[in-house]
C-alpha cells in the first residue's frame, strides 16, 4: 500500500505532516481523486488544537509507493533541517522513488510559489526562534 504524506510550515513558527495510507498508483492519480483531503484534515486537527492553519508558503506533498520509500519519507522528515543525516534521507527517498510535489493550499501560496518569499514568522515565533539562537 502507498503512503502520501503533506508537509507544511505555519506563520507561528510549527509544522505539521500528516500521513496517510492509499490505493492510488501514483500522487497524480491521489491527488486527482481526493483533492484537498489532506489539507482538510490538517486544518481540522490545527483548530482543534488552537493553532493557525495559515502557512508560511506551499506544503510539500512526498507520494511513497512502498514500505522503503515510506520509511524513507519518515527518515527525511525527522531529520535536522541542513544535516547530513537529511541529506542522506533525501538521497534514500529519491533512490526509492519517491514522488515529490508542492502542495498549493490557497491563492498567496501560489504567489509565494513563483517569486519564493516566504510570509513572516508571527512576532511570538520570532521571539521563540531567537531564544534557540
Amino acid at each position: 500500500m502507498s503512503v502520501v504524506t503533506l508537509l507544511s510550515d505555519f506563520i507561528d513558527g510549527t509544522s505539521m505532516a500528516l500521513a496517510e495510507d492509499t490505493d492510488a498508483a501514483d500522487l497524480n492519480a491521489f491527488m486527482t481523486a481526493n483533492q484537498g483531503r489532506l489539507w482538510a484534515s490538517v486544518q481540522q486537527r490545527r483548530r482543534q488544537r488552537q493553532q493557525t492553519i495559515e502557512r508560511r508558503g506551499p506544503g510539500t506533498v512526498y507520494f511513497a509507493a512502498d514500505a522503503p520509500g515510506a520509511a524513507a519519507v519518515e527518515r527525511y522528515l525527522g531529520s535536522d533541517t541542513g544535516s547530513a543525516e537529511e541529506a542522506a534521507a533525501l538521497q534514500a527517498m529519491r533512490s526509492a522513488g519517491v514522488e515529490i510535489a508542492p502542495h498549493v493550499g490557497a491563492d498567496r501560496e501560489r504567489d509565494v510559489l513563483l517569486n519564493g518569499r516566504l510570509k513572516d514568522l508571527t512576532a511570538q515565533a520570532k521571539a521563540k526562534a531567537k531564544g534557540f539562537g
